[in-house]
């Protein structure tokens, strides 16, 4: 058998979320459908498993498939198979482990304050939000190393809730016509929905809704003042680091 290393973005507005779902709807569903019907059966592992209506530009993948196929030939049939809501970027032999191998992964959203159509609507996330500089001094809180037991959901395979940030930081930029935010935030691992809430916490304390104490609590594990995450249709697995 072969290792294979594979590149993929998606578009979360298609599917349940990465992993697999009970109606196969998850994205893990699809490439596996897909290699299956090469005569491929072979899990495939992912660097980081997204929530329902969270893109993916660089979700990097690892499976294995028998001997007789090589990157070019299997990009040429399993490609077509993925398209039109995922798109194969880059395949190559490997031999690694798409999830244990990765050493950062990088995060971005996107927050318009006025959406002018609804053809956007799954792509941007539409919300109000104060200044820039209020922003970036609350996502300066998160980073370091912390247990971030009070900002993820219930669920996940992992039991370790300390990770670490190395940055996050907000802009504006101008993205199809509007304005926009975007939030990028690396980290060596996420927990569930853990992306959403620290953004949540950061555009709640820019409206003055909540105080950087608060947020201290919440990450010290004191006192949880924010529970439901931002909406997901802003969020992209915008890179993994090796």
């Amino acid at each position: 058998m072969r290792c294979f290393k594979a590149t993929i973005a998606y578009d979360g507005a298609y599917f349940l979320g990465y992993a697999k779902q009970p109606n196969k709807l998850g994205v893990q569903d699809k490439i596996e459908s897909a290699l299956n019907a090469l005569g491929i059966k072979s899990v495939v592992v992912a660097a980081g498993r997204t929530d329902k209506g969270v893109h993916a530009n660089n979700q990097v993948l690892s499976f294995y498939a028998p001997k007789h196929w090589n990157a070019a030939k299997l990009f040429y049939y399993l490609a077509p198979k993925l398209a039109p809501h995922i798109v194969l970027k880059k395949l190559e032999e490997k031999n690694f482990h798409a999830r244990f191998d990765a050493q950062k992964r990088a995060y971005r959203y996107l927050l318009t304050k006025n959406l002018k159509t609804p053809f956007l609507a799954p792509y941007i996330a539409c919300g109000d939000y104060g200044s820039l500089d209020a922003l970036n001094t609350a996502l300066k809180q998160f980073t370091g190393k912390h247990d971030f037991s009070m900002f993820k959901k219930e669920g996940g395979a992992t039991t370790n809730p300390k990770r670490t940030i190395f940055n996050a930081f907000a802009y504006k930029t101008f993205i199809i016509g509007h304005e926009c935010v975007v939030f990028k935030i690396i980290g060596d691992a996420f927990l569930r929905s853990n992306v959403r809430l620290i953004i949540q916490a950061c555009v709640q304390y820019s409206l003055e809704k909540i105080t950087l104490a608060e947020i201290q609590a919440q990450i010290h594990n004191i006192k949880a003042t924010i529970r439901t995450p931002i909406m997901a249709n802003g969020l992209y697995l915008h890179r993994v680091y090796y």
